[in-house]
């Protein structure tokens, strides 16, 4: 795999986490020897890191692109660091990030999953790019309670949940053994208020951007997706401006770039890079 963690430091301007960065959340990137004209900023989701996206971004590389992926600051760490961190310092690292490939490419194109969807959303819209990719974006979410979250985010910060890893998930990332039950342990084993409404304010800002981004745009929705449902694609994809196209695959979950299904899993990923090839 062609892959390489010493790349900018996306985050320099935004919160400064405190823990260490665990391996598999590192931010990496994949570049050819030779130069290339077009790159593609990746956005991974909310409680998630850089390395679940080493799928679509090993697609895309292998398709000609080169291919970037940062990591938000509170990702990746430590659950402090994830409460000290907002949505500013979410969207601002995505944000800092394609500024930094627009200055060195000709083209860049944004793929977003989940929450990392409605950031690219928001980051296709504020650079006017061209093409823009959507994996489950979280545009719509019926499970967050809202009204209750925006009352008790400064009371409750966070409280516990069962989490207990699947060990049927294949992971793409080079990461240490005991990654996946560390992060876990810091951030899947609760639910955290406070950091539920910053994940509102990214939604809130990337469906205003909606009626006016102009970049063709794919979304991918899946029939398992028991998180985000296919009226998030549908809603992205009902824009006036631009290409737009809504697949929905019946057989994948919410978790497309390391989906269990493998012929799900297989679809989105081809999908995604067709449609930054120019298929339309």
């Amino acid at each position: 795999m062609h892959i390489t963690y010493d790349i900018s430091d996306f985050a320099e301007h935004h919160y400064q986490d405190k823990a260490p960065v665990r391996k598999s959340a590192r931010p990496w990137a994949m570049i050819h020897e030779e130069a290339v004209a077009k790159a593609v900023l990746l956005c991974h989701g909310y409680t998630g890191y850089p390395g679940e996206l080493i799928r679509p971004g090993t697609d895309l590389f292998a398709a000609g692109f080169d291919v970037y992926c940062p990591r938000y600051p509170g990702h990746g760490t430590s659950g402090n660091d994830f409460l000290a961190s907002r949505a500013e310092d979410w969207i601002g690292t995505a944000y800092d990030a394609f500024a930094y490939l627009a200055q060195r490419y000709e083209h860049v194109s944004v793929v977003g999953h989940s929450m990392g969807g409605a950031i690219a959303t928001i980051i296709a819209d504020a650079f006017d790019a061209d093409t823009l990719a959507l994996l489950a974006p979280a545009l719509v979410i019926p499970s967050l309670p809202v009204m209750q979250v925006r009352l008790l985010r400064h009371v409750i910060r966070r409280k516990k949940v069962d989490w207990q890893p699947d060990p049927d998930y294949r992971f793409y990332y080079e990461g240490d053994a005991d990654d996946d039950a560390f992060l876990g342990s810091e951030y899947w084993s609760y639910q955290y208020t406070k950091q539920l409404w910053e994940l509102e304010r990214v939604r809130r800002q990337a469906v205003a951007c909606i009626d006016h981004l102009a970049a063709d745009t794919l979304s991918v929705s899946g029939g398992l997706d028991a998180t985000i449902p296919q009226e998030a694609s549908i809603l992205v994809t009902g824009k006036k401006r631009g290409m737009n196209k809504h697949l929905h695959i019946e057989e994948a979950g919410h978790l497309m770039p390391y989906d269990k299904n493998m012929d799900a899993q297989n679809a989105a990923m081809a999908a995604v890079v067709a449609w930054l090839e120019g298929e339309r």
